[in-house]
Parts: C-alpha cells; sequence; structure tokens
C-alpha cells in the first residue's frame, strides 16, 4: 500500500518541526518524563519519534486505513508502543490507565482534523483522570506570530482562552505554566505547552 498524501511536509515527526521535536526531548528531561500519550497517530511519524524517547508510548487513531499503514509500516517493529483504535474523545483515559504509573506523563493531543475536534473532550478526560500531566496541543494560535498555522472549529480558534477553564480544573487555578513555540519549520503549526508548577 502507497503512502495516501495527508498533508504537507508529513514525512517526519511533528511534520519535519525539528524545533518541536528538540522541545519535546527538552520537555522529558526537564521534568523527568517516562510515558508518552499521543492522539491522532496517523501516518505513525511523531509515535515513531516518540518511541525513540519514552519508555512507553500508547496512541490512538480513529482512521483505520491511516493506523494500519502506520502500523505495517512504521511501528511494527516498536515494542514500546500500544495501539488503539477509535476516537480520543472516549479513549484516553483508558491510555492514562493503561501505562504502568499514573505520574512522568507527557501528553501530545493532535487528533483534530477538519470537524473532527474532540480537544475538550481530551482535557476533560485528563481531568477525570486526576493526573497533572505536561501537554502539547498542536495547532494552536501563538499570539504575535501569524506565520504559525493553527486550527478552528466551528469558527473557534484554538486558543489559550477557549481552554483556559479545562487548564485550570486539571491543575487549579495558577497552578501551571504555559507557553508556545516561537519558531518552526517544516509546516509551521503552532503549539501550546502547558505544565505543573509542583
Amino acid at each position: 500500500m502507497n503512502e495516501p498524501l495527508l498533508m504537507q511536509n508529513q514525512e517526519g515527526a511533528l511534520n519535519q518541526d525539528t524545533f518541536a521535536q528538540k522541545e519535546f526531548i527538552n520537555l522529558k528531561n526537564k521534568f523527568g518524563l517516562k510515558y508518552a500519550i499521543e492522539t491522532g497517530t496517523c501516518l505513525g511519524y511523531t509515535t515513531d519519534f516518540l518511541c525513540d524517547n519514552y519508555e512507553k508510548v500508547h496512541t490512538v487513531e480513529i482512521n483505520e486505513k491511516y493506523l494500519n499503514f502506520a502500523l505495517n509500516n512504521r511501528l511494527n517493529k516498536r515494542d514500546n508502543v500500544l495501539v488503539y483504535i477509535g476516537s480520543s474523545a472516549n479513549t484516553l483515559i483508558k491510555m492514562i490507565k493503561d501505562l504502568p504509573e499514573q505520574e512522568n506523563i507527557f501528553i501530545f493531543l493532535d487528533a483534530h482534523w477538519g470537524q473532527h475536534c474532540p480537544l475538550k473532550e481530551e482535557l476533560k478526560q485528563i481531568k477525570e483522570s486526576k493526573i497533572k500531566p505536561v501537554i502539547a496541543i498542536h495547532d494552536f494560535v501563538v499570539p504575535n506570530h501569524p506565520e504559525l498555522g493553527f486550527d478552528s472549529i466551528n469558527g473557534q480558534p484554538f486558543n489559550f482562552e477557549w481552554l483556559k477553564d479545562d487548564f485550570d480544573s486539571i491543575y487549579g487555578e495558577g497552578e501551571y505554566d504555559y507557553y508556545y513555540n516561537s519558531e518552526s519549520v517544516g509546516a509551521k503549526r503552532g503549539i501550546i505547552y502547558i505544565t505543573p508548577k509542583n
């Protein structure tokens, strides 16, 4: 099966964004992260990168065709990845609970595509799991950086104000820090990073 062409810069982790790749590794080292969860496996490039850098990776994809391609061409030799088929909107909490422990977790939210946007449901499940992970969300509005692409749903851009209440419910108001990427290559997409204060 030939690789489906889904987007520009698809042949590489984080759409070939080496700045984001470095930041993912920086966060892992800074916070002592051992496990990674990814929503939106797609063709498996970012999953493969996470497998190189984390002890255990859990990933979920709603599109069976894309998932099978990732499994057959990229993840079939990995012994540290657990793959789920379905929507992250109702799978994420199971992915968290299936990890060996519920600490030292990095969660990359990237399952939004077109009119499929489970972000709010994903964050609700993180709250219900009672963990305080490091979170990165792809395709996010970066203030003062219009060159960095972002997504929206029903006219609502992916921005901090939209999700602030969700972040507050996970960490507690004022109990987390957040920042954005300011440099990007490849597809040049915005990213927000949320980290617990304690």
